[in-house]
């Protein structure tokens, strides 16, 4: 196809500053050779190119998906192009950074969502920065804004953050050429746009909604790459130009810099391999190490100190729901408190007649007594055992009696605590059980 056939095949929908956009139609009208597009630069052009650790990846003139050639002139660089460089780099080795080497006006809008991606998928694997060598407008920022660090030196262009469509309509050039076109279509906005037509408000309308959409994208890509609200994005995404400077103070850029300086900065913030380290600082990696060791040694007695803790708690826990189960809730829950203590076995012995005195000094409950009197009323005021009778006040055998009935606990259990509860009724029953025995 010759120039004026494959400029009209292009979008029509660009980020990009529109003089520039001008001086690209105007380009391509003046070639008389066949035109080209594809997506990768010559075969015998590097991808990037390195400088030290840092690879640099050029993002230079108009940008189209594929890329404009003219024999083996280049018109327009190759966005799939950029996204190659980019895949290669990340996965190269012995590449530690990538810098974004930007004099670009912008380019088309399809293909841009690709490169941004491509960018924020590297800056995922290696830091990738951005430095504005001349101009980085439109698409050209787009791409940019979501690297670590953008540069600018004080004299370049930045911004021109917007969204541009170019319209032609020459339907009165060819009326005064006698030509008359009939535009057949199915679908009522199916030829909004021609340019054998007016532009009606509606068609407009149209065209306008399609615009505002992608002007929402970018300045999504401006909000999340830069870490800005929407407030701030809108105030830097208004069309206009900035200076370095002016960039730097709107926040589309994070320093003012020379190339050469901002390629230093880039190398002096890379991290170093452990063997580099090793190499350079051997006692500093000696130290650094010691002290890693003492950390680990620290944590892992730490650690052993809290599952041994763990362990006796748990183990604890454990023999005391047994005592439970065969003594009672109550006895549990007195060998708990013993426990919870922190007393010695000789500590404990020590306070057993205290405990006694205590437990005996506690008067008896009410509910005891009623039981006792229910126990009583049962039996018609006879002794639970020949042994009870001895006793003029309530015996020995009614309080266990009671004990078993209030408590729910055997017999032997309700001896027990009865005992311990009324020390003198267990000193008679036991002399009536020593005289019943002798007789």
């Amino acid at each position: 196809m010759d120039s004026r056939s494959f400029l009209a095949s292009f979008p029509t929908v660009w980020v990009i500053r529109p003089e520039a956009l001008t001086a690209f139609a105007g380009e391509l009208h003046l070639q008389s050779v066949e035109a080209k597009s594809r997506d990768s630069q010559p075969a015998a052009e590097a991808p990037y190119r390195m400088d030290g650790p840092v690879a640099v990846v050029p993002v230079q003139g108009v940008l189209t998906k594929r890329g404009v050639w003219f024999a083996d002139v280049q018109l327009a660089a190759s966005m799939r192009g950029i996204v190659k460089a980019l895949r290669l780099a990340a996965a190269d080795r012995g590449v530690k950074a990538i810098l974004l080497d930007v004099d670009s006006p912008g380019g088309t809008v399809d293909g841009i969502e690709e490169v941004a991606e491509a960018v924020a998928a590297a800056g995922r694997m290696k830091p990738v920065y951005a430095y504005a060598d001349g101009l980085m407008a439109s698409a050209a920022y787009w791409l940019s804004c979501s690297a670590r660090e953008i540069a600018a030196p004080a004299t370049a262009e930045v911004g021109s953050i917007g969204v541009v469509m170019m319209h032609r309509e020459c339907s009165r050039a060819l009326e005064g050429a006698g030509v008359t076109y009939s535009v057949i279509t199915a679908g009522h906005y199916k030829a909004a746009g021609n340019s054998v037509q007016p532009l009606t408000e509606e068609m407009r309308a149209y065209l306008q909604s399609g615009v505002d959409g992608i002007y929402e994208q970018f300045l999504q890509a401006v909000e999340q790459g830069r870490h800005v609200s929407r407030e701030k994005a809108l105030a830097m995404a208004d069309g206009r130009i900035f200076s370095g400077g002016e960039a730097l103070k709107a926040g589309l850029i994070d320093r003012v810099s020379s190339r050469s300086d901002f390629i230093n900065h880039i190398k002096e913030g890379l991290s170093m391999t452990l063997a580099e380290l090793r190499e350079q600082y051997p006692e500093a990696v000696a130290e650094l190490q010691a002290e890693l060791d003492r950390t680990q040694a620290s944590q892992a007695a730490s650690d052993v100190s809290a599952a041994r803790a763990s362990g006796v708690t748990e183990e604890r826990d454990r023999v005391l729901a047994l005592a439970g189960c065969l003594l009672g809730d109550q006895a549990a829950q007195r060998l708990r408190s013993l426990a919870e203590s922190g007393d010695t076995p000789a500590q404990a012995m020590a306070r057993r007649d205290t405990f006694a005195a205590q437990a005996a000094a506690v008067p008896q409950h009410d509910s005891m007594a009623e039981a006792l009197t229910v126990l009583r009323m049962a039996h018609d005021s006879a002794p639970a055992s020949p042994l009870a009778g001895v006793a003029t006040e309530p015996g020995f055998e009614e309080l266990v009696q009671a004990c078993m009935a209030k408590d729910g606990c055997s017999k032997g259990e309700a001896i027990r605590r009865v005992s311990i509860a009324n020390p003198h009724a267990h000193k008679a029953w036991l002399k009536a059980a020593q005289q019943g025995g002798k007789q």
